[in-house]
């Protein structure tokens, strides 16, 4: 296995068109601002980035539309709901050009049993070379600590992406695997650079790339009045992101605000209040952070 990509992992959000299909065209835009912001790679299909939902076909439209023009690592993230779906997302992001993949477990009405789970790896396993991880995502439905180590410790999975709750994150770490683990709990970064997690996959990151790559700067350098200042805009920038239902909604308009129009969330996400866009505008302008 190829070594995993560390450090800052922009979440890419997908730019749409009016008619809500993905605009390869500021795609590449896109891909140009993080190219040249330092980040270490990019991951595309997160629960923010806006192809939840998305068909095999559209995950290698636009996995090849990114490998076409992304030089650093490409790590992709698929959501199936049973394993034959699964089976048909992880062939198109492999053939596309993935460098390394990683699978949320299927929460549709339930979560399968950890012998289910094993069995849907070891599947995926037969089907790709490239890195296989598993993506703990969704925090109403939280593989958590047994589970992942579990698989880690068949040689399942190369790796683990914990978005859902940070006190697997740190459980996870403690246990010293010997496999990477990834955080992306966005309001967290910090601490879990300094407790050693390998990289973060981030929404901020796609939106604010620079601070991110500042922040683990920082924590590498041991500067940690630096890191914490920066942790701390990063917080009460997210807390002006992170809103329910609105939060793709609202990762967009920041971007808009930032002079990167990436186009409305797909529907029924799309809808943002003014008030919502208007507070928005206000914290990004007192963190000097617009356009």
């Amino acid at each position: 296995m190829q070594a995993l990509a560390g450090g800052v992992i922009a979440d890419l959000v997908i730019p749409y068109s009016k008619t809500e299909e993905p605009d390869l065209d500021r795609l590449q835009s896109e891909l140009k601002v993080l190219q040249s912001s330092g980040v270490d790679g990019i991951c595309f299909g997160g629960v923010l980035g806006g192809m939840i939902g998305a068909e095999s076909s559209e995950l290698s439209l636009v996995c090849a539309a990114v490998r076409k023009s992304w030089t650093k690592p490409l790590f992709a993230i698929v959501f199936p709901d049973a394993t034959p779906e699964g089976e048909d997302m992880v062939r198109a992001v492999d053939e596309a050009g993935a460098d390394a993949i990683l699978v949320g477990q299927p929460h549709y009405l339930a979560q399968p049993g950890i012998d289910g789970l094993e069995d849907m790896f070891a599947d995926f396993r037969s089907l790709t070379r490239r890195p296989l991880l598993v993506a703990d995502c969704l925090p109403g439905s939280i593989l958590g600590v047994s589970a992942i180590r579990q698989l880690a410790e068949k040689r399942l999975i190369d790796g683990v992406l914990e978005a859902a709750d940070m006190h697997v994150v740190v459980d996870l770490l403690c246990l010293r695997m010997d496999v990477p683990v990834y955080s992306c709990v966005e309001d967290l970064h910090y601490p879990a650079l300094v407790l050693g997690a390998h990289g973060i996959i981030s929404n901020l990151a796609s939106v604010f790339p620079r601070q991110c790559v500042d922040l683990l700067n920082a924590v590498r350098k041991q500067d940690h009045r630096s890191a914490r200042e920066i942790h701390e805009r990063l917080v009460r920038l997210w807390r002006a992101l992170s809103s329910g239902t609105e939060r793709e909604a609202r990762v967009r308009a920041a971007m808009s605000l930032r002079g990167r129009p990436v186009g409305a969330a797909r529907s029924p996400y799309g809808r943002l209040p003014q008030q919502a866009s208007q507070q928005i505008k206000s914290v990004l302008e007192k963190e000097g952070a617009l356009a």
